[in-house]
């Protein structure tokens, strides 16, 4: 009968050193983020085991034309032990949990009314800042030269 310790000698000489290529739990969307892709974790010396808790949220993305896309997203939270700390074999363990909450998204656009009545704010605004500072400056020149605007 061989066992893993058998094989291998000393838990310490396993290696977990490990790259995660891709995680996902459905058809991506623009925008979602797949935290977990492309990590890379590297054990230079002694082993350990690494432990990935994912909390997966089932997900509607409804998008404009009005093609709805129903996939998942989810969040991790990663432990890490040194085969010293624990009486664990070395190992890379990938748990997952699915939230009974559902999240959704809906892409919009702002409409020409709202991006004209943005502009107007801004530019308003740039005035008024504008008309803020030279009144400051012109108050400061005043008071330092005098009433005649020659330096006494």
């Amino acid at each position: 009968e061989r066992t893993m310790m058998t094989v291998f000698g000393q838990r310490d000489s396993i290696n977990m050193s490990h790259t995660v290529r891709s995680v996902s739990f459905g058809e991506p969307y623009p925008g979602l983020v797949n935290p977990l892709d492309g990590m890379h974790k590297i054990i230079d010396k002694g082993s350990g085991y690494f432990q990935y808790n994912m909390k997966v949220v089932p997900t509607i993305y409804k998008q404009r034309r009005g093609r709805e896309v129903h996939t998942n997203q989810y969040s991790f939270t990663e432990i890490f032990r040194t085969t010293a700390e624990t009486d664990r074999l070395p190992a890379v363990f990938f748990n997952y949990e699915l939230s009974p909450i559902m999240a959704t998204f809906t892409e919009t656009s702002r409409g020409l009314g709202n991006f004209l009545t943005g502009l107007c704010a801004i530019v308003g605004g740039v005035f008024t800042l504008s008309g803020v500072v030279d009144a400051l400056i012109f108050h400061l020149f005043a008071h330092q030269h005098g009433p005649s605007g020659m330096t006494a």
